[in-house]
């Protein structure tokens, strides 16, 4: 059986991190540190609701965000600068939902990245906004899809 790591519990890092406790991080355990996301600190750290949103939104991105990747191989560096984005006082820190690792895309898109497989999803759906259904399936027709095809990719 896998052995789970020990959670560390978000209310308390995030208390740490708003009352600026720089040795928060070097009290936890070995596989506390191990289980320690600080990306997801991170994301944490800069979601205040209240008067204060501005500012933690304002630090966390001059100094976490800013060379992140540079020093993920410093935890304790990192953790050091989330405290230092704390107000001093404990903060609300809404549940942020993961992100997903990609959105269903809809037919048309997926038609359109298929030919165009270097534009983003900005881009496709802005082809999508400012073209025809009819324009599109004429674009289909000039890619050599069949009938058949188009009809699919249309519905």
């Amino acid at each position: 059986m896998a052995k789970k790591a020990p959670a560390i519990p978000l209310k308390e890092v995030m208390a740490a991190i708003d009352k600026k406790d720089r040795g928060f991080y070097n009290r936890l355990t070995d596989e506390q540190k191990k289980a320690f996301s600080a990306w997801m600190m991170m994301r944490y750290t800069s979601s205040v609701q209240g008067k204060n949103s501005a500012y933690y939104i304002y630090m966390t991105n001059e100094l976490v965000n800013r060379d992140f990747s540079d020093i993920s191989k410093h935890p304790e560096l990192q953790w050091l600068l989330l405290s230092a984005c704390g107000s001093g006082k404990v903060e609300y820190h809404p549940y942020l939902k993961p992100p997903n690792a990609r959105k269903k895309k809809d037919k048309v898109s997926e038609f359109l990245s298929n030919i165009y497989p270097l534009l983003k999803d900005d881009e496709i759906a802005l082809i999508i906004k400012l073209n025809t259904t009819d324009e599109l399936k004429e674009f289909a027709k000039t890619h050599g899809y069949e009938d058949k095809e188009i009809k699919e990719i249309f519905k």
